[in-house]
């Protein structure tokens, strides 16, 4: 099917009548893919950016911040939150199936990078981190995506590595009279690559003083179409969302309490050995912000809790020889927050402190026999932290930003109860083994920024940041194939005495722009210490491969660069672009490091007039063939795809969008797809995961 953007066009109105009838209070909306900004109604007034949200990123620190606004379509089509990342520069991300986005910043993945949901850290219950912090943020709850690929200010960072990724609901929104308002939205995509459907729905009811809103989406899927005809087996899911919050308004401030559920069913993993069968998640928070004479407080408290259940027969065969097995697990989550900010002329200065919490269990259990054994014990790992940073700015086109950070973490776990006959020897070293161990980590950082309206910005930092190991890399005490979502088919064994990692780099931006056009370059280099990788060892596998134990590489290095750029062609057509590189090596022994995304990027052309908008974009990738020795890593070829598609605002609040994805059906593969584990499928195994062929897409949104 090819499809031209004037059939689209006829479609689209045909496909808009059902929610476009809504009545709406609302004014006209312009929509981009990248990037919108909404026009509230004259009775609505929307708090002040900085309430109840995690810091803003310094002034000073901001060249290497990207802040996105996602447009009602894209929070519609996107199949997780993660999926928001796509047009960051210099992220990516790690799929191991539909709903397990794992970010990527640079070349480092996971653990290493921070990613604060609405202020909270989350931590997966899954060994192989099928539900990442990203599964948690439902995309319909989502106002704000900022992306610190580069230098993260110690006011949010601290246990990273990799960079920050802050996701932010909506603020709070009140009355400006005293009449109440209500105001609601609903939404519905479809994507025909997998048969998905998803709806959306919003509803706010605010006086001058207190405000109660819900956000609520419900998403399902079949298994993905694969170009050529076909489909991946196992990539199918079900998943919904709920978020309800209150706030109100002090003399000085606001307060809320949130509170959000998220449910998902039968979500394939077809790169993992298990699949997600089960996974609840439940989650309450405070926050509160007040302004006082001497500056500013933010205080943020949560729980939350999930509960996780996997196994490797309900969604797919079971391989010959292997028994039919499932593995239950438990993640809690506590924290706590408060930071200030104290204004002094022309510098700021920033005082906080935090302390998290996360209490780990699971088990694997064999259907036919009934045995059982533990994967971690009561594994509990706690950091308590404090920073002090300083951001000048003012009457010069100079500004700075320095910062200082320490942090301790604590973790433990419990000894080896239930363990397989074949793994008591391990169980017993195990247990005699120390288990509680304590690490101090000390974060500085420094950036100076110099803005010359006509010349340009410019940016240069310096920071010294570590991460401690976490619980799956010290306390996995036999081998099993978990691994923090690496999913490279390899043994992992866990290491009691690994040492934090330690990452020095240097990372600069220079910002250009004129009448018509702007463009953004990111150069960085960073060496870690200590970094954190499997080694071989003489053990065996069940394919006779050398178990890979969690070591202390004495250095690895990550080096490149990525930027973007616009330009305006005429009044109505303009031409976007993002590019990214990173090259990882481990100096240990020349080899490179695991799973990081080629050379890739987006050239997308747009034309808007008159409450349409037109847009067809390249997405493109360098063949990567920079892979790792130690686990066997294949490589991956190239690819070129155009996706196009067309959408309208109407005046009445309501947007549609309809596109075509691949449209030529390209047979491809992103780097960071992983491979595929799953029999009975029209994708072999061990071949690399395709992405989906040519599919349709709609969406449609109205608020009343």
């Amino acid at each position: 099917m090819h499809a031209s953007l004037p059939v689209l066009r006829r479609v689209l109105v045909l496909l808009a009548v059902a929610i476009c009838g809504l009545p709406a209070r609302a004014i006209a909306q312009t929509e981009s893919e990248t990037n919108t900004v909404r026009h509230l109604p004259d009775l609505l007034v929307t708090a002040p950016s900085a309430a109840i949200r995690d810091l803003p990123v310094p002034a000073g620190a901001a060249l290497n911040a990207t802040v996105m606004r996602p447009a009602p379509s894209t929070r519609l089509l996107a199949q997780d939150g993660a999926a928001l990342l796509a047009d960051a520069p210099g992220a990516a991300v790690v799929r191991n199936g539909p709903q397990t986005g794992i970010v990527q910043l640079r070349g480092l993945s996971g653990d290493r990078v921070r990613v604060l949901v609405d202020g909270r850290t989350l931590s997966p219950a899954c060994p192989n981190h099928m539900d990442p912090p990203f599964h948690y943020a439902s995309p319909a709850a989502v106002d704000t995506v900022q992306v610190l690929a580069g230098i993260a200010p110690v006011s949010l960072g601290g246990d990273s590595i990799g960079g920050t990724v802050l996701v932010q609901p909506p603020a709070p929104r009140f009355a400006t009279n005293e009449t109440a308002v209500a105001r609601g939205a609903l939404g519905a995509s479809y994507h025909r690559a997998n048969d998905g459907f998803g709806v959306q729905a919003e509803a706010s009811l605010a006086s001058q003083t207190q405000s109660v809103a819900y956000a609520g989406a419900w998403q399902t899927a079949d298994d993905r179409r694969v170009p050529g005809g076909g489909r991946l087996r196992a990539s199918g899911y079900d998943t919904q969302q709920h978020g309800a919050s209150l706030a109100g308004r002090t003399e000085n401030g606001l307060w809320s309490v949130d509170s959000g559920l998220v449910r998902t069913r039968d979500a394939g993993t077809p790169a993992l050995p298990m699949d997600m069968i089960e996974d609840d998640s439940l989650g309450l928070g405070l926050k509160q912000a007040a302004d006082y004479d001497w500056g500013r407080a933010d205080l943020r408290a949560y729980v939350h809790t999930i509960d996780h259940h996997m196994d490797n027969y309900s969604l797919r065969p079971v391989a010959p020889g292997m028994p039919r097995m499932e593995s239950p697990a438990e993640s809690d989550d506590g924290g706590l927050r408060l930071n200030t900010a104290w204004p002094a002329g022309t510098s700021t200065l920033r005082v906080g402190a935090e302390a998290h919490r996360n209490a780990f269990d699971a088990y694997q259990r064999n259907i036919a026999t009934g045995a059982r054994q533990d994967t971690l014990n009561q594994a509990s790992r706690t950091r308590a932290g404090a920073y002090v940073e300083r951001e000048t700015h003012g009457r010069t086109p100079w500004s700075t930003v320095l910062g200082l950070r320490g942090d301790a973490v604590m973790s433990d776990a419990d000894a080896i109860e239930d363990s397989f006959p074949s793994a008591a020897p391990d169980a017993a070293r195990f247990n005699a083994g120390d288990r509680e161990t304590t690490e101090t980590a000390i974060d500085a950082s420094a950036t100076l920024r110099y803005d010359a309206a006509a010349a340009g910005r410019y940016e240069v930092g310096v920071a010294r940041q570590n991460r401690a190991p976490s619980l799956l890399e010290r306390y996995l005490w036999t081998p099993l194939s978990a691994s923090a979502g690496q999913a490279d088919g390899r043994t992992y064994l866990g290491r009691l005495d690994l040492e934090p990692e330690t990452a020095h780099q240097i990372a600069a931006a220079a910002d250009w722009r004129g009448p018509r056009w702007q463009a953004r370059i990111s150069p960085f280099y960073k060496i870690v210490d200590n970094y954190i990788q499997g080694a071989p060892t003489e053990r065996l596998d069940a394919m006779q491969r050398p178990v890979l134990q969690y070591s202390n590489l004495d250095r690895a290095d990550l080096y490149g660069v990525d930027g973007q750029a616009r330009l305006a062609l005429t009044d109505h057509v303009g031409l976007d672009a993002t590019a990214g590189y990173v090259r990882g090596r481990n100096r240990d022994d020349d080899d490179n490091l695991y799973r990081i995304a080629p050379l890739h990027g987006t050239v997308a052309l747009e034309h808007r007039r008159g409450g349409w908008d037109q847009r067809a974009q390249l997405a493109l990738a360098q063949r990567q063939d920079d892979v790792a020795r130690y686990n066997a890593e294949p490589a991956t070829a190239g690819f070129a795809v155009l996706n196009l598609s067309v959408g309208h605002a109407w005046p009445n609040a309501c947007t549609a969008r309809l596109g075509v994805d691949n449209v030529f059906d390209k047979r491809y593969a992103d780097h960071l797809g992983g491979i595929n584990r799953v029999g009975d499928s029209d994708v072999g195994v061990g071949e690399r995961i395709p992405e989906a062929g040519r599919s349709l897409v709609a969406a449609l949104h109205g608020e009343f």
